[in-house]
């Protein structure tokens, strides 16, 4: 006897494909040189990436900069030229830990801690580069206090020494 039940006009199905479908296996793990040489090919890849991303900054701050002699136009180019470099590299910083993400699900263990490393270099990176241009750009010029009197005698001798040169 078979194991297909007829229900109705058309209806008839077989009750072994009414299971659910085993589980996907895992992807195969890579030998370790070959995970050893993807990772080595990544990092090479984050850093031609990081390589384009910082001679696009130079660029835009040299084309847009003006002339040598215009300091405070060449002064905002640099800063507009970090602003975006600094972003592009957190971008890039976020793209490395997806791949990174995506290599440790995929079983390449090698290549997968090198890119979180890298990303948290690149994000380390970016965050600093971002802190050091906010003080830049929130630095305030301290004017040198006003003189109100002698200032005293900074030779390093001894009294008599400050007492004969009047201060």
């Amino acid at each position: 006897m078979s194991t297909r039940t007829q229900a109705g006009a058309g209806a008839g199905r077989d009750t072994a494909a009414m299971t659910s479908a085993p589980a996907a296996s895992p992807p195969p793990r890579l030998h370790w040189f070959a995970d050893l040489c993807l990772a080595l090919f990544l990092l090479a890849v984050d850093a031609g990436l990081l390589f384009v991303i910082w001679f696009g900054a130079a660029m835009y701050a040299w084309r847009n900069g003006g002339s040598g002699d215009d300091f405070a136009a060449s002064a905002a180019a640099t800063a507009e030229a970090t602003v975006g470099g600094l972003i592009a590299v957190g971008v890039l910083a976020v793209l490395t830990a997806v791949a990174s993400y995506r290599l440790f699900r995929t079983r390449r263990p090698i290549a997968a801690v090198a890119q979180a490393v890298a990303a948290a270099v690149l994000a380390f990176g970016a965050l600093a580069g971002a802190a050091l241009e906010y003080h830049e750009r929130h630095r305030e010029t301290v004017s040198p206090a006003e003189h109100r009197g002698p200032v005293g005698c900074r030779s390093g001798g001894d009294s008599g020494e400050c007492r004969d040169s009047g201060g």
